[in-house]
């Protein structure tokens, strides 16, 4: 008799942004529950595929005009007065044993559907939505609602699950399920010396905005460069703060070190990653609040891949690397120690080898998707079952 999954249903308002393969790694991996999915929107189905029979959009337009399900819902909703929502139709008729929502305001607006079907909710905090929102009175008082009647919490780390527990959410409900990826995809590369001529290549990759601390990393490129001229920085990414960025670069005359190379799609960046030396990631608090909350995932596949890291004592990032070991850490907006921890890996390369090794067993240890999941699946479990946690 062939296993039937338990379903599970996946509840954000995209599925998915570009920068959003943290999430598609834990999806796409499940392997004891099948994921079906309601989103306002699905985007970049190229990069993220998704089959169409398990994609809703919200608000839900199923079942579809002149079915027999419609007509059925009609006259179950006219005639009997039963007020069942589309959404409702949805998870009752796929078998949805479990609503995972993504984010904290999708946690929140899934809570209709938690009082109506009385089905479990787990809500993932990622980011934005414990930094930038926690400062808004309007989504505190939200956030109470939805940790008093949500089953679950989950965060990438002990920083970000303080942060949780600061906002209200009972302890026994915050629990930390790390960051993922699939190592399978990565290849680890021993980072050597260079050769005589050869340049060191650094790379940052990540959005064009405050808290990815990228303006730090051109300011500490801008003083490295007093010092040493071996050595090209690569920038992968986009977004609003391309202007600035674009300014600074020409106003300080860093053409000929660093190279924009805009956004790249998960194959080309992993090619980037691998044909780099060092990755540099300095992120930051912005002045909005907003944060990394858990750690840049780009981080963890830097480390997969081979190389040291050059980063920032930033929310859990310190919790994702081992300190001194695999990664060299200042303080935020420090521009001058992240200058002279450039500068001492460009001086010192004979220790690339060791701390890439060090960052990918790390990873290895704590980051593979294929352990990793096994953990999610554990909490899906213990949620359906009414267990509880301690």
């Amino acid at each position: 008799m062939a296993f039937i999954h338990k379903v599970v249903g996946h509840y954000n308002d995209v599925f998915y942004f570009k920068e959003e393969t943290f999430i598609y790694n834990y999806v796409s991996n499940l392997k004891n529950y099948h994921p079906i999915y309601l989103a306002r929107e699905f985007d970049n189905l190229d990069l993220f595929p998704i089959s169409e029979k398990d994609r809703y959009n919200v608000p839900c337009s199923y079942p579809r005009r002149y079915t027999w399900r419609w007509l059925k819902y009609g006259i179950s909703r006219k005639y009997l007065g039963n007020n069942i929502s589309n959404e409702e139709i949805v998870l009752k008729e796929r078998g949805v044993k479990l609503i995972h929502a993504h984010f904290g305001p999708q946690g929140y607006f899934a809570l209709k559907l938690r009082g109506k079907t009385g089905i479990p909710i787990i809500t993932n905090f990622y980011g934005y939505d414990i930094s930038e929102l926690a400062r808004q009175p309007e989504w505190v008082e939200k956030y109470k609602q939805l940790f008093d009647a949500g089953d679950l919490f989950l965060v990438e780390g002990e920083f970000m699950r303080s942060k949780l527990v600061e906002l209200g959410c009972p302890e026994n409900k915050a629990k930390i399920q790390r960051i993922a990826i699939p190592l399978d995809k990565i290849t680890y590369i021993p980072r050597k010396p260079k050769n005589k001529g050869e340049k060191v290549v650094f790379i940052f990759a990540g959005r064009f905005v405050e808290k990815k601390g990228l303006i730090y990393a051109l300011q500490a490129v801008n003083k490295v460069r007093e010092a040493h001229n071996n050595f090209e920085f690569r920038i992968i990414g986009d977004g609003p703060l391309r202007p600035q960025i674009e300014e600074y670069i020409k106003a300080n005359k860093l053409e000929g070190y660093v190279t924009l190379l805009g956004f790249r799609n998960y194959p080309e960046y992993i090619r980037e990653m691998k044909q780099a030396d060092i990755f540099v990631h300095p992120s930051v608090t912005a002045e909005n609040g907003d944060s990394e909350g858990g750690a840049p995932t780009s981080i963890l596949e830097a480390q997969a891949g081979g190389m040291p890291v050059i980063s920032t004592e930033h929310a859990d990032i310190p919790n994702i690397v081992v300190p001194g070991k695999s990664a060299l850490l200042s303080k935020e907006k420090d521009i001058y120690a992240l200058a002279k921890n450039m500068i001492y890996m460009l001086e010192n390369q004979k220790l690339w080898e060791q701390m890439g090794r060090i960052g990918r067993e790390f990873v290895e240890k704590y980051h593979n998707i294929k352990i990793e999941i096994n953990e999610l699946e554990r909490k899906y479990a213990k949620v359906i079952e009414n267990k509880g946690f301690r």
